[in-house]
C-alpha cells in the first residue's frame, strides 16, 4: 500500500501506520492563533446578540403597550426573536465544539475506523474497506454542522456519504482526501464527477 506522510501545520498529521495510514486532527484550541480568532468570534457574536436584544425590546414594549404591533408584525417580531435566542447559543457552541474537536483517522488492511471527540465524548464508526466506494470533495451541506469550512470531506459507502475531517480547512481537507485516495486506492472526487486523485493502490 502506498502511502503519504505529511505534517500540514500544528494540527494535521498524515503518517504511515502499520498496514494503513493514519490521520490525526488536533483542536484547535492548541494553535494560539485559533485561540485568538475563536475568541474574537465569540466576542462578535455576543456583541451582534446584544445589538440585536436591544433593537427588540423596545419595540417589543412599545407595541404591547400601544396594544398594535405597527413598527413591526407579530409574527416578523417573533421570529427575529426567536432567530436571536436560538442562533446566538448554537453559534457559541458551535465555535466551542470547533475549538475542542478532534478527530482520527485509521486505514487499515480490511477496514477504515473513524473516531471524532467532542464535548469529551468520542464517536467511533468502521466502514469495511469493500464497502468503500470512494472519497468525495463536496460543497453539499453535510454534518459536523459545527464545522467552519463550506468545502466538505466524506467517505462514499453504498450511496451514502459519511462526512470526515469536518475541523480541518480546505486546503487541509484537499491533502487529507489525497492521501487517503492513495492510502485505499479508491478515487477523490468533486462534484458533478470530476477526478481529484485516481487513488494508486488498493488494500489488500
Amino acid at each position: 500500500m502506498s502511502a503519504v506522510s505529511a505534517e500540514l501545520g500544528p494540527r494535521v498529521r498524515i503518517a504511515p501506520s502499520p498496514g494503513g495510514l493514519t490521520v490525526e486532527i488536533q483542536p484547535l484550541v492548541r494553535s494560539r492563533v485559533w485561540r485568538r480568532r475563536l475568541a474574537a468570534g465569540a466576542v462578535i457574536v455576543v456583541v451582534a446578540s446584544l445589538f440585536g436584544v436591544a433593537r427588540l425590546v423596545p419595540i417589543w414594549e412599545a407595541s404591547l403597550r400601544r396594544g398594535s404591533f405597527t413598527d413591526l408584525p407579530l409574527p416578523v417580531l417573533i421570529f427575529l426573536s426567536l432567530a436571536v435566542g436560538i442562533t446566538t447559543p448554537l453559534t457559541l457552541l458551535g465555535l466551542a465544539a470547533l475549538a475542542f474537536a478532534e478527530e482520527q483517522i485509521e486505514v487499515g488492511p480490511s477496514e477504515i475506523v473513524f473516531s471524532t471527540t467532542a464535548f469529551e465524548r468520542t464517536r467511533v464508526r468502521r466502514l469495511p474497506a469493500a464497502e468503500l466506494d470512494c472519497w468525495r470533495e463536496t460543497y453539499v451541506p453535510l454534518s459536523p454542522w459545527w464545522s467552519w469550512s463550506v468545502k466538505r470531506l466524506a467517505a462514499r459507502s453504498h450511496g451514502r456519504l459519511l462526512p470526515i475531517a469536518g475541523g480541518a480547512g480546505p486546503k487541509e481537507k484537499r491533502a487529507i482526501g489525497v492521501a487517503l485516495a492513495r492510502a485505499t486506492g479508491r478515487p477523490l472526487i468533486a462534484d458533478f464527477g470530476r477526478v481529484i486523485e485516481a487513488g494508486a493502490a488498493a488494500i489488500p
